[in-house]
């Protein structure tokens, strides 16, 4: 169960594996879609959010469900999940595991980051790297949703697709899902969205006095 936290904490480190841009071109109807979906999300100052992740491998019979809350706020988050809180000022990101007491400091994660994807660039994660094709309409818990498929231009990473599905009429993200080469599949609803929610920079940091041990990697 630990190993699956430490795995839900990725739902904003997505790293994906895609195909070439001649097998995955960027659909015209689904850049519509994305553009307005950008748009939205760049009009609000903060965003809140309740999701759920759910971790299914069916090979291994894994199938493990975990709730969670972020703040988003430029490039400061905050995100909780059992027993794993992680905050970041947009310069520097602490990590404070409950079970082990313990705080790891590191640096926040840059634009040039092409490994990974931060809390605060998960609502536009598709903006670059990406080429993505259309797939269908679908009801996403109980609202209709555009489903598209998403295929990073890079090669050599451990996902090779990625489905965003899109509220019809609020033009936000409902539902993500992580499709992995080792059989792992990610599915992120996520259950509560709102928007301008005031949120003082204090929040964003970690008290370290808080913790029992302190590990720098910075």
């Amino acid at each position: 169960m630990y190993k699956s936290i430490l795995a839900l904490v990725t739902i904003f480190s997505l790293s994906v594996t895609g195909y070439s841009q001649n097998e995955n071109p960027k659909d015209p109807k689904a850049k519509v879609i994305l553009d307005k979906v950008s748009k939205t999300n760049k009009a609000y100052s903060t965003i809140q959010m309740d999701f759920s992740f759910r971790l299914v491998n069916k090979e291994n019979a894994i199938d493990e469900t975990q709730k969670g809350q972020v703040w988003l706020k430029g490039e400061k988050f905050k995100l909780i999940l059992p027993g794993i809180e992680r905050y970041s000022d947009g310069k520097t990101m602490w990590t404070y595991l409950e079970d082990d007491d313990e705080c790891q400091i590191s640096n926040a994660q840059t634009k040039d980051d092409e490994e990974s994807i931060s809390p605060s660039k998960l609502l536009s994660m598709y903006e670059s790297g990406f080429n993505y094709v259309y797939g269908s309409e679908v009801t996403v818990n109980e609202n209709r949703t555009d489903m598209i498929k998403l295929f990073p231009e890079g090669g050599g990473k451990p996902y090779h697709t990625v489905k965003l599905y899109v509220n019809q009429s609020t033009s936000q993200i409902a539902r993500i899902e992580v499709f992995g080469k080792d059989g792992n599949t990610f599915t992120y609803d996520l259950t509560s969205i709102k928007n301008n929610v005031p949120m003082n920079d204090s929040m964003f940091t970690f008290d370290t006095s808080s913790a029992g041990d302190i590990v720098d990697l910075r």
